[in-house]
C-alpha cells in the first residue's frame, strides 16, 4: 500500500469521503460474499437440470465465473477515481509503487473485465429474444446453434470490449498533459506523487486545458475518445431495451398463450430474472459510471465521489447469483434441498446426543426423544 506522510495521517484516503480501513473491509467483504454466492450458483447450475432452461444455463455459468474474477481483480487493485472539473483519473492503490506499464495494464484489466459483464448481459437479452420470439431474420441461429452463438459471442466481444480497450489504450494512458494536470490534485488530496521515480501508472482523461490566453480550450481528441466510450457503453443498454420491448410484445401475443403452462411459467421466470439482473447493475454500475464519464464535462468537480461510484460496482457480482437462485423456481428448490441435506444430519446428530443419556435407563423415553427430533 502506498504510504502517506504524517501530515496526511488523519486525512481520508479517498478524497476525504471513504477511509482506507473501510474501503479495505468493504472490498474483502464483497469479494468473499461474491465468491461464496457465485460458487453456490455454479454448483447448482452444474448439479441441477431445469427443464426449458437448456443451454441458457451456460450463459448463467459464464456470468458467474466473470463475476468472481472481477471481484478478485477489484480486491487486487483497490481502484479509485477522482473527478475534477476538467476530467477524471483512475488508479489502483495497490499498484502505485509499480512502473507505469504495470499500473496501466492493471487498470486496463479491470476495465475490460468489468465491461465484459455488460456485453454478457446484452447477450443474455439477445439469446432470450431469439429463443422466445424466433424472428425470421435470425432463424439461421437454429441451424447450427452452438457454432453460430459462439461466433456471435466472439464478434460481439471483439467489437465492444475491443473498442473499449482501444479507446482506453489511445485516450486514457498517461501523457505529459494528463500527468501534469492531475499531479497537483492527487498530491494535495491523497499525497500521491505522480512524478515519483517509478512514475505510477493510471488511466485518465483531460477534457480541456487553459491556453496561453487564460481561456478554456477543449481537447478534440479527448472528446472523441469519451464519445466512443459512451457510444459503446450505451449501445449495450439500447440493445437490452430493444430486446425488452420485443419480449414484452411476445409475452402478450396469442401464440405465447398457447404454450404449455410449465413452458410459459419458466419463460416468465427467466425474463423476470433478466429484468432484475438489469435493474440492479443500472443502479450500481450503469448510472455511477455514466456520471463518471459525463459529469466532468459540465465542469462540476465531484472529487472522491468517483471512488464511491466505483465501489458501488462491486455490489452487483455478489447480488447477481441470488437473483438467479431465488427467481427461478427450479434453482430455488435445489437450494432448499441442498440446505436440507446440510441441516438434517446436524439435527440428527443433535437428536442422537440428546437421546443417548436415556438409553440405559429407559428405552421408551429414548425412542420418544429420537422421534421428536427426527
Amino acid at each position: 500500500m502506498y504510504k502517506m506522510s504524517q501530515s496526511c495521517e488523519v486525512q481520508k484516503m479517498f478524497g476525504s469521503i471513504v477511509s482506507e480501513d473501510f474501503y479495505h473491509a468493504y472490498s474483502y467483504t464483497t469479494t468473499a460474499i461474491s465468491t461464496v454466492s457465485n460458487a453456490l450458483l455454479i454448483y447448482i447450475l452444474l448439479a441441477t437440470h431445469v427443464v426449458h432452461v437448456g443451454p441458457y444455463r451456460y450463459l448463467l455459468l459464464t456470468f458467474s465465473i466473470v463475476d468472481v474474477i472481477i471481484s478478485f481483480v477489484h480486491l487486487a487493485l483497490i481502484p479509485a477515481i477522482h473527478m475534477t472539473k476538467f476530467g477524471y483519473i483512475y488508479w489502483g492503490y495497490r499498484f502505485l509503487r509499480e512502473s507505469t506499464a504495470v499500473g496501466v495494464w492493471a487498470g486496463l484489466t479491470w476495465v475490460l473485465l468489468f465491461y465484459q459483464t455488460f456485453v454478457l448481459l446484452a447477450f443474455h437479452y439477445v439469446y432470450r429474444y431469439v429463443m422466445l420470439c424466433s424472428p425470421e431474420w435470425l432463424s439461421w441461429f437454429r441451424r447450427r446453434p452452438w457454432r453460430n452463438w459462439l461466433i456471435v459471442t466472439f464478434v460481439a466481444d471483439v467489437i465492444f470490449v475491443g473498442g473499449i480497450f482501444l479507446a482506453c489504450l489511445f485516450g486514457f494512458v498517461p501523457t505529459d498533459v494528463s500527468r501534469k494536470a492531475f499531479a497537483p490534485v492527487l498530491r494535495k488530496v491523497y499525497n500521491i506523487d505522480l512524478f515519483a521515480s517509478n512514475a505510477p501508472g493510471f488511466l485518465g482523461i483531460v477534457y480541456w486545458t487553459i491556453n496561453e490566453k487564460g481561456q478554456k480550450q477543449w481537447i478534440p481528441f479527448s472528446l472523441f475518445i469519451i464519445g466512443c466510450v459512451c457510444f459503446l457503453f450505451f449501445t449495450t443498454a439500447l440493445i437490452m431495451l430493444a430486446c425488452i420491448m420485443q419480449i414484452f410484445k411476445e409475452l402478450r401475443a396469442s401464440r405465447f398463450a398457447n404454450l404449455a403452462p410449465a413452458t410459459k411459467r419458466m419463460q416468465k421466470q427467466l425474463f423476470r430474472t433478466l429484468l432484475w439482473q438489469t435493474v440492479i447493475p443500472c443502479i450500481t454500475s450503469y448510472t455511477p459510471l455514466a456520471m463518471v464519464f459525463l459529469v466532468p464535462l459540465t465542469g462540476i468537480p465531484l472529487g472522491g465521489f468517483g471512488t464511491v461510484f466505483i465501489m458501488s460496482t462491486a455490489l452487483f457480482p455478489m447480488l447477481d447469483p441470488y437473483i438467479v437462485i431465488f427467481l427461478i423456481s427450479g434453482y430455488r428448490k435445489a437450494l432448499i434441498g441442498l440446505l436440507a441435506n446440510v441441516i438434517k444430519p446436524t439435527l440428527g446428530q443433535a437428536s442422537h446426543q440428546v437421546a443417548r443419556p436415556f438409553t440405559d435407563t429407559n428405552s421408551q423415553i429414548t425412542t420418544m426423544n429420537r422421534a421428536s427430533y427426527a
